[in-house]
């Protein structure tokens, strides 16, 4: 075994693993921003009584609220007012953040995963006709 056989041994699992996990988890994270649909940006009131804090927004021709957990206090911290996301699906549904964190570390996972694959799979071909 050369070294063209060793790379192209080593380009072939990384294809196989690359692919395998990568397209599965891209095929995940599009599934569910399709059942999410878009979170359009809302300004939302924070209201505060007996040391507990909740948010108030209007869309959708309603009112709508929800008690803020205390992981979220960082995002309201003394103001009545702030900006956060509300679901256009599901206007009953707010979050601060623009996306899901853990949604988006999956798809940087599987868009890294898919290339590194990808890449593997034009150095084998590439290897395939040096060889």
């Amino acid at each position: 075994m050369d070294a063209a056989d060793a790379i192209g041994l080593i380009a072939e699992i990384l294809s196989w693993i690359g692919l395998g996990v990568g397209l599965p988890l891209l095929l995940i994270v599009f599934l569910v921003k399709v059942h999410d649909g878009r979170w359009v940006p809302q300004e939302v009131f924070i209201l505060e009584d007996d040391g507990r804090a909740r948010a108030r927004w209007f869309t959708a021709g309603d009112f709508w609220e929800r008690p803020l957990r205390a992981d979220e206090s960082g995002h309201w911290q003394g103001r009545e007012e702030v900006d956060a996301f509300v679901s256009e699906h599901h206007p009953s549904l707010m979050r601060f953040e623009p996306r899901r964190p853990l949604l988006h570390a999956v798809q940087v996972l599987g868009v890294t995963l898919a290339s590194v694959g990808a890449a593997a799979v034009v150095l084998s071909i590439i290897l395939l006709f040096v060889g």
